[in-house]
């Protein structure tokens, strides 16, 4: 069936079931407010309601959804009963069923089915996963408008849509952002710019590289405190590209487990945002180490870095390396 039957036959479904809503009641009313309200307007917000409550009744696997005003499809798993939900970011050339794959959403590195998505994960955390698509300019790969690339399209305006539309249509009562490399990135951009957004941040691998935001050191101003938690590789050799102009690590930072230019950048990002949020300036030698590396928190935990050892860009090898499944780490932290 193509996108645009199925966007018809959703808005038949979403009329009728409306229209049989509205027979149950005397000729659509209620309290005298409703009688003065528009019919149209009264409808479709009873149908959007019933439909949400429909959806939550059920596992519910819906693809290439459009966002009024916006290009990108997304992908939405909707476990029944779920009220929270994370959007996830793919990387630079990705797509959104390969992030899916990648952290154990989609048992098939494909095009997601119902029959392949591992409900009993969702179901467990309550988690209602969102998996959008990112754009491109043409002639270039899919991506997100971060300041290191380019996609084209209004991401920040994007992504504060997606997140009312989850609330809406979903009855998500919080949505949480989490991406991967580029992905990553514009999670970063997203704390600075829309904060109030989504409840918590985490980027895996998708450190905040460019120096015009707005400079070396100096996240940003966000427009409210929000947790924030940067995972990344200390053998991570994606990002080696990304190194022109970062200051190299001192001795004790080398000590501490910085060991390149990246993760210098990303401590002194990390020290900022803990400033941001709680008025915390975090110590070097305060970070909790284990085998898997080392992991500086603030503000009771709100604000974390953490370094994996060993570990490369890619999911599976942060994974491997930090003994935990990324989606675990996620789900985990913005709980």
């Amino acid at each position: 069936m193509t996108i645009s039957k199925l966007a018809c036959a959703h808005r038949s479904f979403l009329l009728t079931f409306a229209a049989a809503f509205c027979l149950s009641l005397a000729a659509c009313g209620g309290s005298s407010d409703d009688a003065n309200a528009d019919p149209e307007t009264a409808q479709a917000d009873e149908a959007s309601k019933s439909h949400a409550l429909a959806v939550a009744q059920t596992n519910t696997l819906q693809t290439s959804v459009i966002i009024p005003g916006f290009p990108h499809k997304v992908d939405v798993y909707r476990p029944a009963g779920a009220t929270k939900a994370i959007v996830f970011l793919h990387g630079h050339g990705g797509r959104n069923w390969q992030i899916a794959y990648d952290l154990g959403f989609n048992r098939v590195m494909a095009p997601v089915v119902a029959k392949n998505v591992n409900w009993d994960w969702l179901a467990s955390n309550g988690i209602i996963a969102v998996f959008p698509q990112g754009q491109a300019i043409a002639g270039s790969l899919p991506t997100w408008s971060n300041y290191v690339f380019n996609s084209g399209q209004d991401d920040v305006a994007f992504l504060k849509a997606l997140s009312s539309f989850v609330k809406t249509q979903y009855g998500a009562s919080e949505v949480s952002l989490s991406g991967h490399s580029s992905g990553g990135v514009m999670t970063a951009r997203m704390w600075c710019e829309a904060t109030t957004s989504f409840k918590g941040y985490v980027s895996i691998a998708g450190p905040m590289v460019s120096p015009n935001y707005p400079g070396l050191g100096t996240t940003c101003t966000p427009l409210a405190p929000a947790p924030y938690y940067m995972l990344v590789g200390n053998k991570d050799t994606k990002l080696i590209n990304f190194t022109i102009g970062v200051v190299s690590p001192t001795p004790e930072q080398m000590a501490a487990g910085l060991t390149d230019t990246i993760l210098v950048s990303e401590w002194m990002r990390h020290s900022d945002r803990s400033k941001r949020n709680c008025s915390e300036t975090p110590a070097l030698q305060s970070a909790a180490v284990a085998a898997s590396g080392p992991t500086w928190n603030s503000c009771d935990s709100r604000v974390r870095y953490s370094v994996v050892a060993n570990a490369d860009h890619p999911i599976a090898s942060l994974e491997q390396n930090a003994g935990m499944r990324m989606a675990d780490i996620v789900a985990g932290f913005v709980k």
